[in-house]
């Protein structure tokens, strides 16, 4: 576990080019509100207006808010980027084939470049070198995902193809119990708990009454479309019955 306050850095450079955003508002432990040129998007160089869109980070989950750790992770993040400009590689989400997922979201990953006084490191054969600086601050450049990995208050979404080095930074984070790998008990993924939230949901929105369609044997539910309220079936797609519930 981290002594005290003390965070793990993790200092790498883009592979790829970048775009400079400010910070705007940090929403969870993996997104935050940030202001861009509207070229930057559109490729057109005549388009300087901006837009205030959000981002999601490539290669991790954080913990819903409503998770233990949840809360505790934007904080983290707060800590690590909050009113700060960071510099945004962004990437193509592959379930959409553009650089925004299904929710618009700009979807990347995030580096912080922060001056320091001094540096101490540690060589491969464990000598101990103490860096100082004379004519200006040290300059280094972190990746803020594998710092929310490593530091333990992120999981790593491996379906979409992360390096190595993310599976490396949550086994070392999982190993040494840092941030939710701390609490006793197994840790449900974000993504199973969303579904979780969902399934529970749509049992809430059940009407108690039986789905008409012949040999369906499904159940009522209430949801919202497009054009308003409707009740659908529960085991819809197998089931495509619907009715309006406009009264």
């Amino acid at each position: 576990m981290n002594q005290g306050n003390s965070i793990i850095i993790v200092p790498e450079n883009p592979e790829g080019e970048t775009i400079r955003v400010p910070v705007l508002k940090i929403f969870d432990g993996d997104g935050f509100l940030t202001r861009i040129k509207a070229s930057e998007l559109t490729g057109g160089p005549s388009d300087q207006s901006e837009l205030q869109v959000a981002v999601r980070f490539a290669f991790i989950d954080a913990p819903e808010l409503e998770q233990p750790g949840g809360r505790e992770a934007k904080e983290f993040l707060t800590t690590l980027i909050g009113d700060r400009w960071v510099e945004l590689e962004v990437r193509m989400k592959m379930d959409t084939g553009q650089i925004v997922d299904r929710h618009k979201r700009i979807v990347g990953v995030p580096f912080l470049t922060q001056e320091y006084s001094g540096a101490e490191f540690r060589t491969l054969y464990n000598h101990l070198h103490n860096a100082m600086t004379f004519r200006g601050p040290l300059l280094v450049t972190r990746n803020i995902e594998l710092e929310m990995v490593l530091n333990g208050w992120a999981w790593v979404l491996e379906r979409y193809g992360p390096d190595e080095r993310y599976l490396e930074a949550l086994d070392d984070a999982q190993r040494h119990k840092r941030g939710i790998w701390a609490a006793l008990g197994n840790n449900i993924q974000p993504w199973e708990f969303k579904q979780q939230k969902h399934r529970e949901k749509r049992l809430t929105d059940k009407t108690g009454e039986k789905c008409p369609m012949e040999g369906c044997g499904g159940d009522l539910v209430k949801r919202n479309g497009k054009f308003g309220a409707f009740f659908g079936c529960s085991t819809f797609p197998a089931c495509k019955f619907s009715c309006s519930a406009a009264i």
